[in-house]
């Protein structure tokens, strides 16, 4: 059965067309064709029907065939043009090459159209489908484009052999640069990186120019400091070679959280081990011992010192967690300074043979924006730390003063001090000072971390110095309420 062909043929002679037809027909062609001669009718002919192949003698009168090809460029088509003359020279016929004909035949060996159009006709529907792929694969990347452009992570394309970048979102140029451009990949990412990483990921991605599965770690970034947990997978970019794409998502926040769960588990567990110890040891002791009444009471009243150690230890972990969960949810309101003060100090005059506590504080001073609870919190716990590890009856001074848009809340005593190599670390969670007079005093080593949570969480931060001649003055500075 003869194949449909659908030929537009560019002829001023009948006998070559008829030649041209019957040996198209003899090579197993049924043409279905339009004659034309001059370069009106071809534009008519091009634009009424739709063709699979062209041919053209290469000089009629007041016709041509580069004339012929320079209107079938015209009109944006891509289809095999194919000279047919019974008088071309090698220089005619190389013009015609490059101006854009596929071949020639000359009509002396019309035995070798039929080859020449089947194989253009094959050229031409490959070149077809690689702009049909080309014109899928820039509309799919648009659309990755528009998607990667909007998301917070670091997303770029690489190049698997020269490592260059292609493609950067606008997320990770802000944290990277925007000097991408033909960078490559391990140079623009990594500090003092000379060659490919090596964690890269180019060898697992392709086998046997195939697309492998994707490939997903973590790790450290040298030139930033942060984790990063990535994804690399091969795509076909937009000229059809496979590039490695990453998406990289910054988890330097959730490897501390887990690095603190860690630190806070192995610290609860060792806090709450040293009562329950105690606790254990002279309940068992009682248990199998007749002791005195006196001797009996001072071992209950040390288990129940210990007993009260681990409820503030179990106290403060939880309401340091509370207070993690509830971050930036605190109701936050105007707050009397001098009205704080004097509340939490409250607590602490009912002993007055205990310590002398005192407050000095301006009447003009301005209030500030907090969780008036949980600065309560913050002053109970200065307070107790002051008192406990201050000598009975020495005095203990609260005082206020605005600095600027700030307004400074002091606890001044005249305690044991602090050294000064270990003042940032007071506020560390579960550390105490390693001193005996300290540790005959006793704490979870809790109350300060909690203190400090609570006066970051307010926009405010909090320190420590000495006080002369002796003693500790704890300061911590809060906005002013606006």
């Amino acid at each position: 059965m003869a194949n449909p062909l659908r030929i537009l043929i560019v002829e001023d002679s009948d006998d070559d067309l008829f030649l041209l037809l019957h040996e198209l027909r003899k090579g197993g062609y049924e043409p279905e064709y339009a004659a034309v001669c001059t370069a009106d009718a071809m534009r008519l002919a091009l634009s009424e029907r739709q063709w699979d192949v062209i041919s053209s003698d290469y000089n009629m009168p007041g016709f041509s065939a580069l004339a012929a090809l320079k209107i079938l460029q015209e009109s944006g088509r891509d289809l095999p043009f194919i000279v047919v003359s019974g008088k071309i020279g090698e220089d005619q016929a190389v013009a015609a090459m490059k101006a854009g004909a596929h071949d020639y035949v000359m009509k002396q060996n019309l035995s070798r159209l039929t080859p020449a159009i089947e194989r253009e006709i094959r050229e031409a529907d490959e070149r077809r489908r690689r702009r049909e792929a080309e014109v899928a694969l820039n509309r799919q990347f648009a659309q990755f484009k528009t998607i990667f452009d909007s998301m917070s992570a670091v997303v770029y394309v690489a190049d698997m052999n020269s490592y260059e970048i292609l493609y950067m979102n606008p997320y990770a140029a802000m944290i990277f640069g925007d000097d991408w451009k033909e960078r490559r990949c391990y140079h623009f990412f990594q500090d003092d990186q000379l060659g490919p990483c090596d964690f890269c990921t180019n060898q697992q991605l392709v086998s046997d120019g195939h697309p492998q599965a994707v490939v997903t770690s973590e790790h450290l970034n040298s030139r930033n400091g942060r984790w990063y947990q990535w994804t690399d997978r091969a795509i076909e970019w937009t000229d059809g070679r496979l590039v490695r794409l990453q998406i990289a998502i910054d988890i330097t926040d959730i490897k501390e959280m887990e690095r603190l769960k860690d630190e806070m588990i192995s610290a609860v567990s060792h806090e709450m081990r040293t009562p329950l110890t105690a606790m254990l040891g002279f309940t068992e002791f009682l248990l199998e011992n007749e002791l005195d009444c006196e001797k009996t009471k001072e071992i209950l009243q040390t288990i129940h010192k210990e007993t009260e150690r681990l409820n503030e230890l179990i106290g403060n972990f939880l309401d340091m967690q509370r207070l993690r969960g509830q971050a930036g949810t605190g109701r936050y309101e105007m707050v009397e300074v001098e009205g704080l003060l004097r509340h939490g100090v409250q607590l602490f005059t009912i002993n007055r043979g205990m310590h002398r506590v005192s407050v000095e504080c301006p009447p003009d001073l301005p209030p500030v924006k907090g969780d008036s609870e949980k600065l309560h919190q913050v002053m109970i716990n200065l307070l107790s730390n002051a008192c406990k590890y201050s000598p009975p009856g020495s005095a203990v001074v609260v005082g206020a003063s605005q600095v600027d848009d700030l307004v400074v809340i002091t606890v001044a005593d005249e305690g044991i001090g602090i050294p000064a190599e270990v003042r940032e670390k007071v506020f560390e969670r579960f550390f105490r000072v390693d001193n005996t007079d300290r540790r005959m005093v006793g704490g979870t080593g809790l109350g300060l971390a909690l203190v400090k949570e609570i006066v970051e969480a307010h926009g405010g931060r909090i320190w420590v110095e000495p006080r002369a001649p002796k003693g500790s003055v704890f300061s911590f500075s809060l906005p002013v309420y606006s």
